[in-house]
């Protein structure tokens, strides 16, 4: 049963990290900092345990209630805050959504060593304390250190009395938030503990991913505003690369054609476009510091040479097939074709013939002739 009490604790967490993380759609967060800020929350966990022990059991300077309350909230969100005060100053970090999944991953690592001890410490209702964990007391660790995240993450680029503004506010919402959680804890009827605290768990995860979504937005339309001759991407590459929450839909036909491995590293590609926009922004965001701008230069320039791999890689006749999906406006050349295709022998009044439903079809063609051959 503890055995059992114990997988709960661990899966049903990492579940929720890799959910949040994956919201991420332009993968600008460093798998490295996710897994470092998890193990910063682990250590975070030990680090808080020994400092209660002489406030509470040897100076006596709060109570039980006090402790909960008050204590609690501000020394765990604090140690919790000292691991991405340093991601937040690493070239690797863009923008806010990085600052949301690395907060959300040191609260995860913080809940699920919080979980091993309350576990073994209460081994007789082991599985109901861990079910009862999972969604309510660890949600509300990954949120607060979410909060956090986002904070640092919208000052990254101010003033320095300014992001020391953004801090204090995310660090003292990330404590209320907490004290919040265990205030209601300690006053909540037995009977609708765990709905209320499930209730703020999840509202708390469900506002971070909004949050996420508004930081997607924002990111997209930095690759709109910088992705294009400068980094040798077409326009059509950019288009596609602007469509890539719709990936599976528009890369349906390319999968059709040449199957799932080339359509996976049409994605890779596009990730990296999408993270060269992002990362020319946020050098243009860095005027500040010397060192920074340098850094993400590097970083740019690395970033162009995996892209230019990745596009080898694809190939070339798989690009132009891409490129085709996302013709440029009013290219001249575009509707010659459209005009050179509607006016071959057989082509339907009313249909919409293009270059690439004519690759489509003779592929189509190609597949029934090896069939009936077979």
């Amino acid at each position: 049963m503890a055995i059992a009490a114990l997988l709960i604790a661990t899966a049903i967490p990492l579940l929720f990290l890799y959910l949040i993380h994956t919201l991420d759609l332009y993968g600008t967060g460093s798998s490295r900092a996710i897994i470092l800020s998890f193990c910063w929350g682990a250590v975070s966990v030990f680090i808080a345990f020994a400092v209660y022990q002489p406030v509470h059991d040897r100076l006596g300077l709060f109570d039980d209630v006090s402790l909960l309350v008050y204590f609690a909230p501000f020394l765990e969100e604090t140690l919790k805050t000292l691991i991405l005060l340093y991601l937040v100053r690493r070239p690797t970090f863009t923008y806010f959504v990085d600052g949301a999944v690395y907060g959300f991953a040191v609260g995860i690592g913080f809940a699920v060593f919080e979980n091993y001890l309350y576990v073994i410490q209460n081994l007789d209702m082991g599985m109901g304390a861990a079910l009862g964990r999972v969604l309510s007391t660890n949600l509300m660790h990954a949120s607060a250190g979410a909060i956090v995240g986002i904070a640092l993450g919208l000052s990254r680029f101010r003033r320095f009395s300014r992001r020391a503004f953004f801090l204090l506010v995310g660090l003292l919402l990330a404590v209320l938030f907490h004290a919040g959680f265990n205030n209601l804890l300690i006053n909540a009827g037995v009977q609708s503990l765990f709905l209320y605290a499930a209730g703020i768990g999840t509202s708390g995860v469900a506002f971070i991913a909004l949050v996420i979504r508004r930081g997607l937005a924002v990111e997209k339309a930095w690759i709109s505003e910088t992705l294009g001759a400068a980094d040798r991407v077409t326009a059509a590459e950019a288009a596609a690369v602007r469509r890539l929450g719709h990936a599976d839909g528009f890369l349906e036909p390319l999968t059709a054609i040449f199957g799932a491995e080339k359509a996976a590293k049409i994605v890779e590609l596009l990730i990296l476009q999408a993270q060269l926009g992002i990362l020319r922004k946020t050098l243009d965001r860095a005027q500040g510091s010397v060192a920074t701008h340098n850094a993400l230069a590097k970083q740019l320039a690395r970033k162009q040479e995996e892209m230019e791999a990745a596009r080898r890689s694809v190939g070339a006749y798989t690009m132009a097939s891409l490129r085709i999906l996302f013709p440029e406006e009013g290219s001249p050349m575009w509707q010659r074709l459209e005009a050179a295709l509607r006016q071959r022998p057989g082509a339907q009044q009313g249909t919409h013939v293009n270059l690439y439903s004519l690759i489509d079809s003779k592929s189509r063609g190609r597949d029934q002739r090896r069939s009936t051959d077979e």
